[in-house]
């Protein structure tokens, strides 16, 4: 026999030998409508919702968006399926359902956000992405959200928070969520826009200015002493107000710890403005890592940078979700009592760390009706009692207070995060801003490229502002003075202590809502999941909401409902948690429907406006 022909023949058998035994494997098969490892669902219009299938365990080569119709009865039907790269974790839809919003889990080596075309939603189109920078560890992006502007007719804006693990070498485990604002065409005609990323000390493009006298006060080498970010992000329509929440600070100097550095004052003291200086360009403590952070949008468009259009207020409570001014089982939250031994004056402190957060008005593409919430002004009547369009929800990640109660002794009360606050006054706080811009607009001789000479023109608290604002906002419920400590009013709407079923457990809120009856007949709702640390657990879960009323109390005075009182429906199902939207078919009849992320399964709740238990059907 030839040489030659010899040696193909035993390639070729050898390469089928191979072939048909181990040796090489077989390519994954491509989802199609298979169901795997759903991680996100989402409604885009009133007669249908979207479901996110990640095939996070490669057992396929792609994933997929399922879109399901919604039937007058509730019934579902698979209606189209559009191939996606494998991996996604998490998906929204604007309020008209024609753009599509795709993250991608933090096994990908970039951050990459990708924009689809769902104006033809039985043929929509990938048609944009866009890359977010990296800290250096493995990111992915949460909490994403879309809004469109009165004032810019041809843009969807899209947001979002960047989530850093660490490397698996351990390196870079101490960076903070960030969040992100990005702008794209209605007709995806020109490529997406980042705006801005509420971020400090991360070298993050268009983010937060350096506080010169930082490391001077600490004679260090180091610029950046410490880094921040903020999370929990919603839009307030309104008033045209991008809103986030502070993470506290870490990394450097401050290690794994959070908020070791920078040094704050006392909290009671520095809201009661009694005993501490304004900042100085000496020093100035940077108040922004623990406050409520506003980016004024217009200023934004009017080419302003992130520092001159973002004005924060600093968030400060007790225990029980007090805040100062206000008067706690009947003990005034002020600074004249800084030395009762007391827990509600014990445990004021200020405060960061947030799930999610939701403005009461926010538009949901799955409903047709009006909006939810009316158009009533802020005052001390009902800044306790009352949801309106200058409200919004936002839920706390971790403990209310410096000293830990958060035990399953009779003296645990604050549970192990996850309250529900409502926080009123949006329309002072915009009034507040206003005045500070105009301010700002006729100053001469400020530095917008250092915070401690932007502080007074940023921080809205008892004296750094530049104008005194106190006359403008909202009285507390404390007898002593002064009578207020800033524009908005916080109060627990929901906890988990003093609930059995939450007294061992640890619980997220990654979603809020609002479920509409039409009539101006509105519910909150979410689902809570069970949550360690830095991940959301894949055990149990709840939809939940609270219907309850409350008669006054020196606990919660001024409120309408019983936070300690929640509802919650435990879902059938414990073995992998659910994940939830509504949707409207018939005006003022939502229907919730949730799918378990192991198990595939898609549950239909019905809801009433005055029965908060869910039922499925």
């Amino acid at each position: 026999m030839d040489k030659t022909c010899f040696f193909f023949r035993s390639s070729y058998l050898i390469t089928l030998a191979l072939t048909t035994s181990c040796g090489l494997r077989q390519l994954p098969p491509p989802i199609g409508n298979n169901m795997s490892f759903p991680g996100a669902i989402v409604a885009d219009t009133t007669s249908s919702f979207l479901l996110l299938n990640t095939s996070a365990n490669d057992d396929y080569s792609d994933g997929s968006i399922h879109r399901y119709a919604v039937d007058i009865f509730g019934n579902i039907s698979l209606s189209s399926v559009f191939s996606v790269k494998s991996h996604g974790t998490e998906l929204t839809t604007s309020s008209d359902g024609k753009l599509v919003a795709l993250s991608f889990d933090d096994s990908k080596s970039d951050t990459e956000l990708q924009f689809l075309n769902y104006s033809n939603s039985a043929f929509p189109l990938i048609s944009q992405s866009i890359t977010l920078p990296s800290t250096g560890g493995k990111q992915t992006i949460k909490r994403l959200g879309t809004f469109t502007r009165t004032a810019d007719a041809n843009n969807y804006y899209v947001y979002g928070t960047i989530i850093t693990s660490a490397n698996l070498d351990g390196t870079f485990a101490n960076i903070p969520p960030r969040t992100f604002l990005t702008k794209v065409k209605k007709d995806f005609s020109s490529a997406p826009q980042l705006l801005f990323i509420l971020s400090y000390g991360l070298n993050d493009p268009l983010s937060l200015v350096k506080q010169s006298t930082a490391s001077d006060s600490l004679k260090s080498s180091i610029s950046i002493p410490y880094t921040f970010g903020f999370e929990a992000p919603t839009y307030d329509s309104t008033h045209d107000l991008f809103i986030a929440f502070p993470t506290g600070t870490m990394g450097n100097l401050a290690g794994s710890s959070i908020n070791s550095f920078p040094v704050l004052p006392e909290p009671l003291s520095y809201f009661g403005n009694s005993n501490y200086t304004q900042c100085t360009t000496i020093r100035c403590p940077d108040f922004r890592a623990v406050s409520l952070a506003a980016v004024l949008l217009t200023n934004i468009d009017a080419n302003k940078t992130i520092n001159e259009s973002t004005f924060f207020v600093p968030l400060g409570w007790n225990q029980n979700g007090i805040p100062y001014a206000a008067k706690s089982n009947g003990i005034d939250i002020v600074a004249s009592n800084i030395n009762l031994k007391e827990d509600d004056i014990k445990s004021f402190s200020f405060q960061n760390r947030f799930w999610s957060s939701y403005w009461a008005n926010s538009v949901n593409a799955g409903t047709s009706a009006a909006t939810c919430y009316p158009s009533t002004a802020t005052i001390t009547g009902n800044q306790y009692g009352t949801i309106t369009d200058n409200s919004l929800f936002v839920v706390k990640n971790g403990t209310n207070a410096t000293i830990n109660k958060s035990d399953n002794s009779s003296s645990g009360k604050t549970g192990y995060g996850g309250e529900i606050f409502l926080i009123n006054g949006l329309d002072v706080l915009n009034a507040n801003i206003n005045s500070i811009n105009t301010a700002r607009n006729a100053a001469s001789n400020l530095n917008t490229n250092d915070f401690s000479s932007l502080a007074p023109y940023q921080l809205i608290d008892p004296y750094n502002t530049v104008t005194n604002l106190n006359a403008n906002w909202l009285l507390g419920s404390a007898s002593g003075t002064p009578k207020n400590a800033g524009p908005l009013t916080f109060y627990m709407y929901s906890r988990t202590s003093n609930i059995d079923l939450f007294k061992n457990i640890n619980s997220a809120v990654p979603k809020m809502s609002v479920l509409n009856f039409g009539g101006s007949t509105c519910r909150p709702y979410w689902y809570r999941m069970t949550a360690n640390v830095s991940t959301w657990g894949l055990d149990s879960s709840w939809l939940g909401n609270n219907f309850k009323t409350i008669t006054p109390s020196n606990t919660f005075p001024g409120t309408t409902n019983d936070p300690t009182a929640p509802d919650y429906y435990s879902f059938p199902s414990a073995s992998g948690a659910q994940l939830c939207t509504d949707v409207s078919f018939v005006s003022g009849t939502p229907k919730v429907f949730c799918v378990n992320f192991l198990t595939s399964e898609i549950t239909k709740y019905n809801v009433s406006s005055t029965n908060s238990v869910f039922t499925p059907f």
